[in-house]
């Protein structure tokens, strides 16, 4: 049986949009592009794991292709004092990858986040629709993508049966979701946006709202993004975000201002124009980067004024994160001032075991109330995320000078570890072992600048992630109260509702 996977969180078009060639610069990114979102591009640090190349020789069916406007954060080196300038294009060469020209243009006083997030769609939606693979020496096949507006839509190009199970016929075909990473992408928390005034804030993301809205491909159709994160590593004058850089990146890049902060008045009203049918397609809400202060508001405040006032239950969105191990969000917050909330953090992570015990990824509290919601949960990939020091520590070790079957064996089970904790949390409380598994997905986070887990450093290695996921869950049947008697057909339902089924029937009620 192939392989079929359902990928909630890649980054596809990242690397291609941000490392263009150009015969010459045209300012606001009108430069000729010559590679393509297929392309598999190498970099020292940062090879390419999610380009689309990858995706369809790992089985790729569903793709949620997240945009990300790079922050302009990430363009000045705090640790070195380096603002703009020839010493910061030099560091996001190194860093990034990213030319100086498009370094510059990401410093300058004038760029604006959404003109960029528009940019990187017009990138995609120009790139080639179908091309040659090379899957072996003497074999090619042609693969195709489409960007898709609803669940019919997808279901129709997929070929699904009334079950939303895969034809064999689209074994070529890649729907493609389009979301977004950061509430920035709507024009805010830029440099230029920083003095003005509400009123001008909230016209200007209203207007950009609209627009997500009514988007449309050239070659496709209407495509609305079907969700966006409302936070990300830098302050955006929308809400808080929380602690998400390591060690000396905390240092090199300055997360401050903002960070766990809760959420802003103009905050909300985008949260409530995002979720209104009245603008146009809804737009659901991820919860990553968000800062406890806000996930807080979001589940005890928002959702249930918004379910008084209108009976919706709106589902909730983590699309790429690990599970921390705390019991609640009491436990799981990371308390200090900015100034020292990283020391913090650092010296939690440095005693950690199992887990990663960060408050940016999600506590027991949390999993029951996106279970509750009817939400999904996408589990990264990044190493770091999936575990805690030790274990990490450990793996390494224990990895080191073996086999491949082995090592793919020894770091499936930090995943493992985290779907486990996930279905033991809602079973401890349900007792019920049918429903438990229903909100766990892949969120790889694939160039997203992650560092993937050794055995499984790119999308081509997921038939392989499918088959060491079912037969880790296989050696859990003793010791799991929940899988005891699980035949092995069960396990094989269950890999499946991971790694593709949870996103097709999640789809299926939301993507509308």
């Amino acid at each position: 049986m192939k392989t079929k996977i359902a990928d909630l969180h890649c980054h596809s078009t990242f690397i291609p949009y941000n490392e263009v060639r150009w015969n010459r610069w045209y300012r606001h990114n009108h430069y000729k592009m010559k590679q393509n979102v297929w392309k598999q591009h190498r970099h020292l640090f940062f090879p390419s794991q999610g380009d689309l190349t990858k995706l369809v020789k790992g089985g790729t069916r569903v793709l949620f292709l997240t945009l990300y406007p790079i922050e302009q954060g990430f363009m000045y080196f705090n640790k070195f004092g380096l603002g703009a300038g020839d010493l910061s294009d030099a560091m996001a060469r190194v860093i990034f990858n990213i030319p100086k020209p498009r370094a510059d243009e990401i410093q300058d006083y004038d760029h604006y986040y959404f003109d960029d997030l528009i940019e990187e769609f017009k990138f995609l939606d120009n790139s080639p629709r179908s091309r040659k693979v090379r899957l072996s020496l003497f074999r090619t096949k042609e693969y195709k993508f489409r960007l898709v507006s609803n669940f019919n839509d997808l279901k129709n190009f997929l070929n699904l049966n009334e079950d939303s199970k895969f034809s064999s016929a689209t074994d070529d075909t890649i729907a493609v979701i389009l979301t977004i990473e950061g509430g920035h992408s709507l024009g805010t928390g830029q440099k230029n946006t920083l003095t003005l005034n509400f009123s001008q804030l909230y016209l200007r993301i209203s207007k950009n709202i609209a627009i997500l809205k009514n988007l449309s491909s050239d070659k496709d159709g209407p495509v609305c993004p079907f969700y966006i994160s409302l936070c990300h590593f830098f302050w955006n004058q929308l809400g808080g975000h929380a602690v998400s850089l390591w060690e000396n990146l905390g240092k090199i890049f300055d997360q401050k201002t903002g960070i766990n902060n809760g959420i802003e008045t103009l905050g909300s009203l985008v949260v409530d124009e995002l979720l209104s049918t009245s603008n146009g397609k809804r737009i659901l809400i991820d919860v990553a980067h968000m800062s406890i202060n806000v996930r807080r508001w979001f589940y005890y405040t928002y959702l249930p004024r918004r379910k008084l006032l209108t009976g919706e239950t709106i589902p909730v969105i983590v699309s790429h994160t690990g599970v921390n191990g705390w019991k609640d969000f009491s436990q799981s917050e990371i308390l200090g001032s900015s100034d020292i909330v990283h020391e913090y953090a650092d010296a939690r992570y440095e005693n950690s075991q199992t887990f990663n015990p960060w408050d940016v990824f999600i506590s027991d509290e949390e999993i029951l109330l996106i279970h509750d919601s009817g939400g999904l949960i996408g589990l990264c990939l990044d190493e770091r995320i999936m575990m805690g020091r030790k274990t990490l520590k450990t793996l390494k070790k224990k990895s080191r000078f073996r086999l491949p079957h082995r090592k793919r064996e020894i770091w499936i089970e930090p995943l493992i570890e985290e779907i486990i904790h996930v279905a033991g949390t809602i079973y401890k409380r349900a007792n019920d072992d049918i429903k438990i598994w229903d909100n766990i997905c892949i969120g790889s986070d694939y160039d997203g600048r992650i560092t993937p887990i050794k055995a499984y450093p790119n999308a081509k290695y997921f038939p392989k992630l499918d088959i060491m996921l079912f037969e880790g869950l296989m050696k859990r049947r003793d010791s799991e109260e929940f899988l005891r008697g699980a035949t092995e057909d069960m396990i094989r339902g269950i890999t499946d509702q991971i790694v593709w089924k949870n996103a097709l029937q999640f789809l299926k009620k939301h993507f509308i």
